[in-house]
């Protein structure tokens, strides 16, 4: 398997349809899936009311709630806080591991509320979880803010995990020499790797579907995990030698221009799992996905010869600048608004290339020209609780409350980007 033939997913907030008929075409380059069934309620409430009623947040830690619920034909029993519910009693239900779980109200069997109060796993308890959770054969490296639990070699979990703590450490650096309002997260980080290829797309097959062979990697939103696969190990990179090589030797391969557009899919993932854990962005929130996007694509080339540091956050996109240049004198441009107002052109494989370039684009754009006000926006995003859903006419209204007339910054960003070399 090559690594030419590999994208990342594209981020697909996905209902209780089959993921195989949701997953884009393996044609799409360097996309992120998120994993995430929202779609309870969907039938029966308005998508405003469907989970309006947010428990409110109090000085004393929330108490544990047994939930038994059934889905699949199968009991399946979740302990944790409620974070919200409907007036139906539906509700999203968060572990003390970082795992949620929508349920609808008529899925739920039982519900018990206990005297225990709900607290987060520290990395060894969630370790030792995980560890009877995955197949026989894995182990467990730990970091600051990550478990990495891992089958292959324990020096490429160490690679690894040193990358992501340095984006970790670049990405709040950034974002809170912005003004921006960020916090430790809440539960370590966990991301998961497979010594082969074969391996993780069996693993993912429940998530992913038919798609599990296109995508290299993907950060769940309800699991909060991250999976992944040696890299070391593609066909491409393997140059006559074991993937199961020292940290130089892995270092040696992953700096080569072909196994570039593999780590920055690692890195696109890894980006996404520590907005959502920093405060920066709420699981499960109506979050526009030019936004989403843009900003992982912001951050997912790392300049690895750099020891000390993350160097290159916001170079240009050279891919996604030829696909948005290419597509300013054609009928494939589309309006401001339309990349605004709703995700359709994400979700759709006829547009979702020249979507994803796009919002790149515009995230390179406003940060550029515009920094108060994107902070600002940002910012506004992050308040907003989980499962309610904005409309069209909302998110327009935002986006002109901080960024001004839709109409007069088209004019500036399309001429700004068109001189972009």
């Amino acid at each position: 398997m090559e690594w030419e033939r590999l994208p990342s997913a594209e981020m697909v907030f996905l209902s209780r349809l089959p993921l195989s008929s949701l997953c884009i075409a393996d044609r799409l380059p360097l996309m992120l899936l998120l994993v995430a069934a929202v779609a309870i309620g969907a039938s029966s409430l308005p998508a405003k009311e469907l989970f309006a009623k947010e428990l409110p947040s109090q000085a004393s830690p929330a108490k544990i709630e047994i939930v038994s619920f059934t889905r699949d034909n199968q009991v399946i029993r979740a302990t944790g806080r409620v974070i919200v519910e409907d007036e139906q009693g539906g509700v999203l239900l968060e572990e003390a591991s970082g795992r949620q779980w929508v349920i609808e109200a008529t899925e739920v069997e039982s519900r018990r509320a206990t005297d225990r109060s709900f607290k987060p796993l520290t990395a060894d308890e969630l370790a030792e979880q995980m560890l009877e959770e995955l197949p026989a054969g894995f182990q467990i490296h730990t970091t600051s803010h990550y478990v990495v639990c891992f089958n292959t070699s324990r020096a490429y979990a160490q690679w690894t995990s040193s990358l992501l703590e340095r984006l970790h450490r670049a990405f709040t650096n950034y974002w809170s020499g912005k003004g921006l309002e960020l916090t430790e997260p809440e539960f370590p980080l966990v991301v998961v790797i497979y010594a082969t290829a074969n391996q993780y797309r069996t693993a993912s097959a429940d998530e992913l579907g038919s798609a599990a062979g296109s995508i290299i990697g993907y950060y769940s939103l309800t699991s909060n995990r991250v999976s992944m696969f040696d890299l070391t190990g593609t066909e491409a990179l393997r140059s006559g030698r074991s993937r199961r090589g020292s940290l130089k030797e892995i270092n040696r391969m992953l700096t080569q221009p072909a196994a570039q557009p593999l780590v920055a899919t690692v890195v696109h993932e890894a980006t996404h799992q520590i907005a959502f854990n920093c405060g920066l962005q709420t699981r499960l929130a109506d979050l526009p996905l030019w936004l989403v996007e843009g900003m992982a694509v912001y951050f997912e080339a790392p300049d690895l010869s750099s020891g000390r540091g993350w160097r290159g956050i916001g170079k240009v996109n050279y891919p996604r600048l030829q696909t948005f240049q290419a597509n300013l004198h054609t009928p494939r441009r589309s309006s401001l608004l339309s990349l605004v107002a709703d995700d359709k052109r994400f979700r759709n494989p006829r547009t979702a290339v020249d979507a994803y370039a796009d919002a790149w684009a515009l995230n390179y754009f406003l940060l550029r020209y515009h920094p108060k006000e994107y902070a600002e926006y940002v910012q506004m995003l992050s308040r907003k609780g989980p499962l309610t859903t904005g409309t069209p006419k909302e998110r327009i209204a935002e986006f002109r409350t901080h960024f001004g007339d839709p109409a007069r910054l088209q004019k500036e960003f399309l001429k700004r980007m068109s001189r972009i070399d």
